[in-house]
Order: structure tokens, then C-alpha cells, then sequence
């Protein structure tokens, strides 16, 4: 097992392409100010931001905006000494990424803090449009930035890879013409989150759920992700995208095989994800059980929210889904015949993601397991107990282990591990190739015969066809515990 308190213990430069994105604003920086708070980071190292929004102090302005302002990734008070120790180690390299001279001139650029200060290791990270990977891989190699002349190098890339499988697989030729396997590293941030990563911990160091998870005692899961915003400014993106390709081909197969998979045959990295890989290449779903939605305009938690179609840079005649429901099936002995349901949108009721196994009972629904990703971390469980009382009166109960009161104050960002994750070749939390492939296979299947996009209004949990998607089988989706460790 690797020491996760060695991370930061080696000399590096982190590159980041894409260093004025919005992504970089809301979670790179954000980690990396928590990783320095942690005092994980080394004597010597360096961080490279390159763009061409912003001058050098334009760009100060935009990182320290990004590290003090409060946004729904950093929630805490910053600590002056550690935001200025990142602040001095931070550089803003201007420029043209589509051009080789670009990259000529960042290698220079980089060698000459290598010269100075013998950082070695280079881990880039790469949060562009994937319309120009071509281009900056062709360039990469031509400028020989690929490789570090005396350590490691490394390449992050964002979730999605491709848009189906056939440019999934050309995206993968790419990387792998310039970069060994083990040191291309596909970040699907949701693998990082702390209760995604413990579901594990918890089904296969508890003898006492994991024996009850088959076929024998569930009558099915239901897997959430709800948003309770919109597409902000990535109007252009999402249009292009929808919901299915942008969080079902990755975040919820990711939360549907680890909440199904079995038990890997070590814990090494290779185990864990050819695990995960197996369990999603044996999901079986029907184009006809999948309902897709469109958000119109509503209220959401009080504020009025316009129709996806109002957004900017939105087609005004999109059928682009905002919302998708699944109705799936594992085509294995321990869950023969249980159904998943997943479901996943924007403009929804609660900004609320997590896992329920509803067990048999004599009123389905009576008994649920649910394991809460997001907000409020924690597991619970809900029994029928009786009321106080002379009478026999029973009560669905919740029995809750909540992270905030249990581990408080020692929760991790998602980015935050998996920028860690990255600089010790721990590979357990991020995307191999095949696993990849298995995604996008389970998802092109879905995408090539669509059903008609319905319609929701925003502030509401998606359209009618969603719920008579699992009520036509004789159950309900779960309305979420308010209670849910608030305690």
C-alpha cells in the first residue's frame, strides 16, 4: 500500500493546460490550496498554469479569486501563510496552445526551472476541449515535453474520453503513441470522492451487509445523482453532449459497479479496476427502458430557473437531454434478475447523489440500505421500530453513520486525492482504457436507438415517464432522507 503522507515528498512541476478554465477556477486550484494546508507539498516544486485569457497579474487576481471565494467546492476559511506559499510557487506561462512554438518555448521554460532548481518529475494535466487533443499530443512530442530528463512524467486527462467508443479508441491511439499506459491517468473525479471510494471498505470488511447483497434479499437498487443547478456557462459542451454521455457514461456506471462488483482478488490497482471493468461489461439495459428529459423553466429551491432551451449557447430547437432514467440488469449469479435503476439529472429537486439497496419485505421500501455520496456523507439504514407506546405502532427509523460527525474535519476533495493519486502512480481511482471501452459499449448501445426526450419542469424530479418507468414493475423512486445526518 502506498503512504499517501510520501505524495509530495519528491520534487515536481504540474503543468496544467487549461490553467484559466473554469475548471481549474472551481477545483484545481481549490486542491491544491488544500494539499498545501496539509503540508503534503515538497521543499522544491512548481506549478505552471498556461493560457491565453489572462497577463501575469490578471491571473493572480483570477487564482486568488479561486482560492478565497466561496464556491460549492471550497468551503472553508484560507490560511494567509499557505495561500501565499502556493502563490509563490505559482507561475502563469501565456499562450497559444495550438501552435508548436507554444510548446518549444514552455519546454525552455520548464528546463530552465528544472536547471535551477532539479525538480525532475512532471505530471501534466489536461483540461482542454477534446476537439484539439490531436494537436497538443502532435505537439507534445515534437517539442519532446513528454519526457522529463531525470524523473517521471504523467498526463491527467478529464472524463469524457471520446463521444462512443470508436473515438474513445481513437483518443486511446493517440495517448498511447506518446505515453505508456501506466502513466496516462483518465480522471473521472466521482472515483475519488471519500464515501464512492468506501463503498468498497464497506461491503467486503463487513461480513454482515455483503452476505445480504443477492438476489435471495434485494429486491433492487436505485442509484441517484441529482443536481440542482444547470449547465452554467457550458452551454456549447453540454449541447453537444447531454446528460447520458456527460455523467451516465462515467459517474453512474462508475457508482452502478462498484455498488455490484465483486469482491477483487487483491488490492492492488490492477484488481480493483479489472473488477470494476468486469461488472460493467456484464450491464445489460434496453434502449426502450431508458426515458430522457429536457429541464423547462421553473423554480428551483425558491429562484426562478429558465428552460435548458433559454440557456447560452444552446441550439434553439436541442432535443439534448438534461436527464436520462435507466432501468438496467446485472448478468450475473449474485444479482440475477435485480434491477437497477438509475437515474441522473440538472434543475432537479436537491442537489443529492447516493446508493439504495431495497430489500424484500412485506411492503417493498420498509428496508433500505443507502450509502449518501453527496451532500451530508453517511450510510444508513432504515427499520421499522415500534412507537412508544401501549399499542403496537411501528415507524421507519433511520440507523445513521455520518462522516461529518464521526471524521470530522479530516474529509478530502475529490480532486485533492486524485492530484495526490496521480503524483504516486496510484492508479486505483482512475479509468483504464478497457474500462473505458466497456462504458462507452454499454452506453453507444442505449444511444444509437433513443427514445424521445420528455419534458420536466425545473425544481421538479424529472418527467412523468421517469416514474412510470419503475412504477409499470410495481415500485417508486426514493424520495431522499431530509434527515439524512443532519443531526
Amino acid at each position: 500500500m502506498i503512504d499517501q503522507t510520501d505524495t509530495f515528498k519528491t520534487p515536481f512541476v504540474f503543468i496544467i493546460f487549461g490553467g484559466s478554465s473554469d475548471n481549474s477556477y472551481q477545483k484545481i486550484y481549490p486542491a491544491l490550496y488544500d494539499i498545501a494546508e496539509k503540508k503534503l507539498l515538497p521543499e522544491k516544486f512548481a506549478i505552471i498554469a498556461t493560457g491565453r485569457r489572462y497577463t501575469q497579474s490578471e491571473f493572480y487576481d483570477f487564482f486568488q479569486h479561486s482560492i478565497t471565494s466561496d464556491n460549492r467546492h471550497h468551503k472553508h476559511s484560507v490560511d494567509t501563510d499557505f495561500f501565499k506559499l502556493l502563490k509563490d510557487h505559482i507561475h502563469f506561462f501565456p499562450g497559444d496552445n495550438t501552435k508548436l512554438s507554444f510548446y518549444k518555448d514552455l519546454k525552455i521554460y520548464i528546463d530552465k526551472l528544472d536547471k535551477n532548481s532539479d525538480y525532475g518529475n512532471r505530471l501534466f494535466y489536461l483540461g482542454l476541449p477534446q476537439s484539439i487533443y490531436p494537436t497538443v499530443f502532435k505537439n507534445l512530442k515534437k517539442s519532446s515535453l513528454h519526457k522529463s530528463p531525470n524523473g517521471w512524467t504523467r498526463i491527467l486527462i478529464e472524463k469524457p474520453i471520446g463521444s462512443d467508443l470508436a473515438s474513445a479508441k481513437r483518443y486511446d491511439r493517440l495517448f498511447t503513441r506518446i505515453f505508456k499506459e501506466e502513466q496516462i491517468f483518465r480522471l473521472d473525479h466521482y472515483l475519488g470522492k471519500e464515501t464512492l471510494e468506501n463503498v468498497l471498505s464497506f461491503r467486503f470488511e463487513n461480513n454482515l451487509f455483503e452476505n445480504l447483497l443477492n438476489w435471495k434479499y434485494l429486491d433492487h437498487i436505485q442509484i441517484t445523482a441529482a443536481e440542482d443547478f444547470g449547465i452554467a456557462k457550458r452551454g456549447k459542451f453540454y449541447d453537444e453532449t447531454g446528460a447520458l454521455k456527460d455523467v451516465g457514461q462515467n459517474h453512474l456506471l462508475q457508482m452502478a459497479a462498484l455498488a455490484t462488483m465483486e469482491k477483487p482478488k487483491d488490492e492492488s490497482d490492477m484488481a480493483i479496476v479489472k473488477a470494476r471493468t468486469k461488472l460493467i461489461k456484464s450491464l445489460r439495459a434496453k434502449p426502450t427502458d431508458v426515458v430522457y428529459g429536457q429541464y423547462t423553466k421553473g423554480a428551483v429551491n425558491g429562484q426562478k430557473a429558465v428552460s435548458y432551451l433559454d440557456e447560452e449557447s444552446v441550439k434553439k430547437n436541442s432535443k439534448t437531454d438534461t436527464f436520462f432514467a435507466i432501468k438496467a440488469y446485472v448478468s450475473n449469479k449474485r444479482f440475477h434478475n435485480i434491477p437497477i435503476y438509475i437515474r441522473a439529472g440538472k434543475q432537479l429537486n436537491a442537489w443529492i447523489t447516493e446508493i439504495s439497496y431495497v430489500f424484500k419485505s412485506k411492503n417493498v421500501g420498509e428496508n433500505i440500505l443507502t450509502i449518501r455520496i453527496q451532500p451530508n456523507e453517511g450510510i444508513a439504514l432504515k427499520i421499522l421500530t415500534k412507537k412508544p407506546g401501549y399499542t403496537k405502532t411501528l415507524e421507519s427509523t433511520l440507523m445513521q453513520f455520518c462522516y461529518k460527525h464521526y471524521f470530522s474535519g479530516e474529509t478530502f476533495d475529490a480532486y485533492e486525492k486524485l492530484i495526490q493519486d496521480a503524483f504516486v502512480g496510484k492508479r486505483t481511482s482512475f479509468n483504464d482504457s478497457l474500462e473505458v471501452e466497456a462504458e462507452w459499449r454499454f452506453i453507444d448501445a442505449l444511444s444509437k436507438n433513443r427514445t424521445p426526450v420528455r419534458y420536466y419542469e425545473a425544481g421538479s424530479w424529472g418527467p412523468k415517464e421517469a416514474f412510470d418507468l419503475i412504477e409499470k414493475d410495481g415500485r417508486s423512486w426514493i424520495e431522499p432522507y431530509a434527515a439524512f445526518c443532519q443531526i
